[in-house]
C-alpha cells in the first residue's frame, strides 16, 4: 500500500482528471475523432499537483486513430490494465528504500467524467467547462507499520485509511494547473493541500512525456500522525532501545516535488510508462521530526500497460 500511494502522490502528473479527450482550448473532442501525436496537441494524462501518468490516458488517445473506440451506455469509455514495479522510501522521511510491484488498472466512463483507478480512486468531474474542470473522490492511503524501518521501533502502526478528494484543474496549453484538497477520514484524520503545474511534450511519435512540479502543505492534524511522537510513544520507543524526543508539529508547507514521467507505445494496445520523482521535505514539520531521517525523497516506477 506504501508504494501505490508513493506512485500516486503525483497530483502533476496523473489524471485526476486529464487533457485526454480535448482539444487545445479545452474543449471535449468526440469519441471517435482520431488525435495527432504531434508536439502541439493537447492529448495528455494530466494533472493536479502531484499524481504519476496514468497510462491509459496516453494510451487511449493515441489507439483512437485506428482502433474502434470503447463505449458505455452509449458515451465514450476506456479499459486499461497493467502491472509495474517501484522503489520509495519506506515511509515519509525514511532513508530505507522499498521495492515491490505496483498493480494497476484505470476505468474512464461517461467521456472521461467518471474514473476508477487503482491510484485515484473512485471520482467524477462535477463541473466540466472549456478549460476548467472540478470534481470529488475517493481514494484509500495506505499506511505505516513499525517493522518499516528500525527508526519507528516502538511507534504504534498506523491503519490506512479512506480518504476524500477535492480538485480543481486548468488547463492552458501545453501546461496545467491543478490544486487538490485532500482530507484524511477516520482515526488518522488530516488535510492536505497541493498545489502543482506540468508540462506536456511529445519529443518522438509515439513518445509523450510530462515534467511537473507540485507544493504541499499539511495541517497539525496531518504532521502529528506522520512526523510527531506523542510522549507515551517516545518513552515506549526509547524503552526498546530507539531513543525518540517528544515531538508535536504543527500545521505548515510540507515538501516540494519534482517529477518527470514518459510513455512509449509501441503498439496499438501496448505501451510502456516510466517515471521518475524527487520531493524534497522542506517544512519544520517533517525536517526537525526525529522521524526523519532523510528529507530528499526519491522514488522511481517502471511498468506495462494494456489497453482495450
Amino acid at each position: 500500500t506504501r508504494l501505490v500511494s508513493d506512485w500516486s502522490s503525483d497530483v502533476c502528473s496523473s489524471d485526476l482528471h486529464n487533457h485526454e479527450g480535448r482539444n487545445g482550448v479545452g474543449e471535449r473532442v468526440a469519441a471517435d475523432t482520431p488525435i495527432s501525436l504531434s508536439p502541439n496537441v493537447d492529448g495528455q494524462a494530466t494533472v493536479m499537483p502531484s499524481y504519476p501518468v496514468a497510462a491509459s490516458t496516453v494510451l487511449r488517445t493515441q489507439s483512437s486513430a485506428s482502433a474502434e473506440p470503447s463505449t458505455f451506455l452509449g458515451y465514450g469509455a476506456s479499459y486499461t490494465l497493467g502491472i509495474g514495479s517501484m522503489i520509495a522510501p519506506a515511509y515519509e522521511g525514511a532513508k530505507k528504500v522499498m521495492v515491490g510491484p505496483v498493480p494497476y488498472f484505470d476505468i474512464k466512463l461517461f467521456d472521461d467524467r467518471v474514473f476508477l483507478s487503482a491510484f485515484n480512486g473512485l471520482g467524477a468531474d462535477i463541473v466540466d467547462v472549456g478549460a476548467f474542470q472540478s470534481g470529488l473522490a475517493v481514494n484509500y492511503k495506505g499506511g505505516r507499520t513499525s517493522s518499516d524501518s528500525a527508526r519507528l521501533k516502538g511507534l504504534s502502526n498506523i491503519a490506512g485509511g479512506v480518504t476524500a478528494i477535492g480538485f480543481v484543474k486548468y488547463n492552458f496549453k501545453p501546461f496545467s494547473f491543478g490544486i487538490k484538497v485532500e482530507n484524511y477520514v477516520g482515526q488518522n484524520s488530516g488535510t492536505e493541500v497541493s498545489f502543482g503545474i506540468t508540462y506536456f511534450f511529445a519529443p518522438l511519435p509515439q513518445l509523450r512525456a510530462l515534467i511537473g512540479s507540485d507544493v504541499t502543505w499539511a495541517d497539525s492534524r496531518y504532521d502529528r500522525t506522520y512526523f510527531g511522537v506523542s510522549p507515551l510513544v517516545a518513552a515506549s520507543a526509547t524503552a526498546e532501545g530507539n531513543p525518540l524526543q517528544a515531538y508535536s508539529p504543527g500545521s505548515g508547507i510540507k515538501d516540494v516535488g519534482l517529477s518527470a514521467t514518459a510513455l512509449y507505445q509501441w503498439s496499438k494496445h501496448w505501451g510502456l510508462v516510466s517515471r521518475f520523482g524527487l520531493t524534497d521535505l522542506i517544512g519544520n514539520a517533517a525536517k526537525n521530526s526525529p522521524l526523519t531521517q532523510q528529507t530528499v525523497q526519491p522514488t522511481f516506477a517502471f511498468g506495462i500497460a494494456y489497453t482495450l
